[in-house]
């Protein structure tokens, strides 16, 4: 019997709407951490009648903030956007190298560390280096011959950028795709705000990791042409100025612009945020940050998790 044209049409399109929802699912399903951080702008479940107020409005194009105990985010802002990580990448090249490096060791520095552009600790060429010495001043002074100097013990910056590679997949940083030790401007290095908390997470479970970022000074011996010991203060200035801070990493570069992983702790809650691509106020907006996290943590139904 010859269905009536109009039957014929319902039904193609409630298969096509069955269909689609099925997709739909999937894709929410695939997304990590949870379908819903894979919606685009600020990502927070209703405050309304809890006395939380709404997360911070900012510029910065991606944001995440979780707890860093559970794992759960509380909110976040385009948080699997792919973008220019800058400087925090060099928790990535920690995580990865950090393990493969004896820290007593001692490298000689070559012509490739002075070369390097952006910041840079005074890796000099022909002279010898302790590892240990090396990490202070690539995490605390962001310094990028230090970058340098971990990838040529690691067999160069292709080898490098494969290990980093193949440690953010381990960890589930799909987002991420390192070209560099030190996370200057490089055609196709990607990472995302949730990746880089992921990254950070993973990083902290190093006791020497964690040692390092939380450390304020440091002095860097025989730095520079004039090979002086150089006194290092970490560029993290919330260390300084945010009770409870303990890490991790800020960056800054012409297409990355302002990013930042931050960890706090206060009154047995610790919370972990990052953000990327923000023009100015960096400091002011972890703050910011930070404080709703603190507001908000155990008291609000989480948008995802931290894998």
């Amino acid at each position: 019997m010859r269905r009536p044209a109009g039957s014929l049409l319902a039904l193609i399109l409630s298969g096509a709407m069955v269909l689609s929802v099925i997709a739909g699912s999937a894709e929410a399903k695939s997304v990590i951490g949870g379908g819903r951080l894979g919606e685009t702008g600020v990502i927070v479940n209703s405050v309304e009648g809890d006395g939380i107020s709404a997360p911070p409005s900012t510029s910065a194009l991606s944001y995440l903030i979780a707890d860093f105990e559970s794992g759960e985010v509380l909110a976040a802002k385009n948080p699997h956007k792919k973008l220019p990580p800058a400087s925090t990448l060099k928790t990535l090249t920690a995580l990865t190298l950090l393990p493969r490096i004896n820290m007593n060791k001692r490298y000689t520095a070559t012509w490739r560390e002075p070369s390097t552009i952006g910041n840079k600790v005074g890796l000099w060429k022909n002279r010898k280096y302790k590892v240990r010495d090396i990490w202070y001043g690539l995490m605390l002074q962001s310094g990028n011959d230090a970058g340098v100097a971990l990838a040529n013990m690691s067999g160069g910056i292709k080898k490098t950028s494969k290990l980093m590679l193949a440690k953010a997949r381990s960890i589930q940083a799909y987002d991420t795709i390192p070209k560099s030790p030190h996370g200057l401007d490089t055609p196709g290095q990607v990472s995302s705000a949730y990746d880089l908390a992921l990254i950070a997470r993973a990083a902290m479970k190093n006791k020497t990791f964690r040692k390092i970022v939380a450390t304020k000074t440091y002095v860097f011996p025989n730095s520079g042409p004039r090979n002086t010991n150089r006194k290092l203060r970490n560029l993290n200035k919330l260390l300084f100025t945010y009770p409870g801070v303990i890490g991790v990493k800020t960056g800054y570069t012409t297409n990355g612009r302002n990013t930042y992983i931050g960890i706090a702790e206060r009154d047995g809650k610790t919370v972990i945020i990052t953000f990327m691509h923000l023009r100015y106020g960096r400091d002011a907006l972890a703050k910011k940050l930070f404080d709703w996290g603190f507001e908000a943590i155990g008291k609000i139904e989480p948008v995802g998790e931290l894998v």
